[in-house]
């Protein structure tokens, strides 16, 4: 219990819970990086790790996992080793592979929160499309240039991301500029948000979009309604044509 000495003095820390749950982080580039480290740090008991990227030299900017000595070799081992490392008590799974509506529901399985480190839409409405389903908490998170922002969706008590977005954007025709520290930020406030979830800490209520400008150093929240008509979590599904049970 030592490793874990200074939170045992927190009001509703559950160390117990934390050590039995599970947690799919897809991505690990700067978002994937920052969360999944203090995930592991925190003592969850199973991080399971899903990209399919090599470490690059421009990463290493924001993405705090790595090192030069990483530089062309898998992310999710890198990731692995040095989380490894960080808390020996956390088990990690790998898995290097793009995330994909035909496999979101094995490499999800059995897992109580994911955690977006995602850089394209198109993942993002997977996770959400599962999360919507499956009744599994989704810790949404993006950045873009000096703006940063996250959400804990979770159906069917809030809106989901197709309530705030209907359509999946088109890809970017060039990359997207984002300032080195933003992942990092907006990362740990990920893993805040899981942790508190799986513990079941009352925080910010679930449904509560958090904006930051790293300019400014200011944080907005802005609430977001349920559409009723939304094609994942509304109460007719364009997808499925079935009327979903509204709780």
């Amino acid at each position: 219990m030592g490793r874990y000495l200074r939170h045992a003095g927190l009001l509703d820390w559950d160390q117990d819970k934390l050590a039995e749950a599970c947690v799919l982080v897809a991505g690990v580039g700067g978002l994937g990086s920052a969360s999944s480290l203090y995930l592991a740090a925190a003592g969850v008991g199973r991080l399971r790790l899903c990209d399919p990227d090599r470490v690059e030299l421009p990463d290493l900017n924001r993405q705090v996992l790595y090192s030069m000595s990483s530089l062309g070799k898998p992310k999710v081992e890198e990731a692995a080793r040095r989380l490894s490392a960080l808390n020996p008590e956390t088990a990690v799974e790998i898995f290097e592979e793009r995330l994909t509506a035909e496999n979101i529901d094995r490499l999800a399985a059995e897992c109580d929160v994911i955690v977006d480190g995602l850089d394209n839409m198109e993942g993002r409405f997977v996770l959400n499309s599962y999360s919507v389903r499956r009744a599994v908490p989704y810790v949404f998170g993006a950045v873009h240039g000096w703006e940063g922002m996250a959400a804990l969706i979770q159906s069917p008590q809030t809106g989901c991301l197709s309530c705030l977005l209907p359509r999946v954007p088109p890809p970017p025709e060039e990359t997207i500029p984002v300032a080195g520290f933003l992942p990092g930020t907006i990362g740990v406030l990920q893993a805040a948000q899981a942790l508190k979830r799986l513990m079941g800490v009352e925080g910010t209520p679930p449904g509560r979009l958090l904006i930051y400008d790293g300019r400014t150093m200011t944080f907005d929240l802005v609430a977001w309604e349920k559409n009723p008509d939304c094609s994942v979590c509304g109460s007719f599904s364009e997808r499925t044509g079935r009327h979903r049970l509204m709780k």
